[in-house]
């Protein structure tokens, strides 16, 4: 295995792109000159192998996975990607072709997304743990948060849901299977969602103005809509049979089972958000759906249907 400054060299060294970056990797710390008229907007990610994805699957797509859940971070606050740090701890067996593809997997997700490596760290541990730091840029005091939704506001969704949890059971089953060509894993868009999960940058830039709250769905649909709702005092009702559940997962598994993934599996990435009633149009024609309502809360955060569903939200938890 490389030394640790061999690996940053041979595997971490890029070049950079953002104008904005005035020192990034290759010394103590990253300077970042933030424009005027901007604010930086930072988050931080970690992933445990065999927690958060399966330690067996490809170095490749582990990188992406990882680099894009912490992207969407940003994407739900309205801001522009512009760097990232990597802290990477690694079991003392890896091997310098696994870390090259990993290299190779997260540089191909930062050129997706034209951010940056600026920095990290590097040290050694009795299981892979990858902590992603990102940071971007948001116009001064246009920052989409969790508090603002209002009663009357519609409650949105930028797309379908329910698709990475349906697959994680085949993954975790055979977590090389995607790159295998298996058709059972490979041929499946669940697969992708899992995978690859696309950070809705471009959306969530067009949401300044339009919404009024918002938040990446990472831990399920349910779970994350009452983050919303206790941050707004509110209450977040939404119509069961408006929420776009992934066809693929209906196929696969069945309504009943499509409808569970799509309320509380989690790892969707898409944007739950709330706005203004007359955003509507627009919202329609960046192909948005519109969910449920927001309204004055009683005793429940969140309804489905108008009914409780408190024993629903359970969604991921970390510990």
């Amino acid at each position: 295995m490389l030394t640790e400054f061999e690996l940053i060299k041979h595997c971490f060294n890029w070049p950079q792109n953002n104008e904005t970056l005035i020192r990034a990797v290759g010394d103590d710390a990253s300077i970042i000159e933030v424009p005027s008229g901007f604010q930086l907007v930072q988050s931080i990610d970690t992933q445990v192998a065999d927690i958060h994805f399966p330690a067996t699957a490809p170095a490749q797509l582990i990188a992406q996975r990882a680099l894009r859940c912490a992207i969407s971070d940003l994407a739900a606050m309205g801001a522009k990607p512009q760097a990232f740090h990597l802290a990477l701890s690694l079991p003392k067996n890896t091997s310098q072709t696994w870390l090259e593809s990993f290299s190779a997997g997260l540089r191909a997700c930062a050129n997706e997304y034209s951010i940056d490596l600026i920095g990290g760290d590097t040290t050694s541990s009795p299981v892979l743990v990858i902590t992603i730091q990102v940071q971007g840029l948001v116009p001064s005091g246009k920052a989409l948060t969790r508090s603002k939704a209002n009663v009357g506001d519609f409650i949105w969704l930028s797309d379908e849901i329910g698709k990475s949890a349906a697959a994680l059971e085949s993954i975790l089953a055979s977590p090389k299977a995607f790159v295998d060509n298996r058709p059972d894993v490979s041929d499946s868009e669940l697969a992708v969602a899992y995978y690859y999960p696309q950070a809705q940058i471009e959306l969530g830039q067009k949401l300044i103005g339009l919404a009024s709250s918002a938040m990446d769905i990472s831990d399920g649909l349910l779970q994350d809509a009452s983050h919303i709702a206790k941050a707004s005092g509110v209450c977040l009702n939404f119509t069961a049979a408006d929420i776009p559940i992934s066809q693929s997962a209906i196929t696969r598994y069945g309504s009943a089972a499509a409808l569970e993934f799509a309320l509380c599996g989690g790892d969707d990435y898409q944007l739950l958000f709330s706005a203004p009633q007359d955003a509507q149009s627009a919202l329609n024609a960046l192909g948005c759906h519109c969910v449920g309502q927001v309204e004055k809360r009683s005793s429940d955060w969140i309804l489905l249907d108008g009914q409780p569903v408190t024993n629903k939200i359970t969604g991921y938890q970390h510990f």
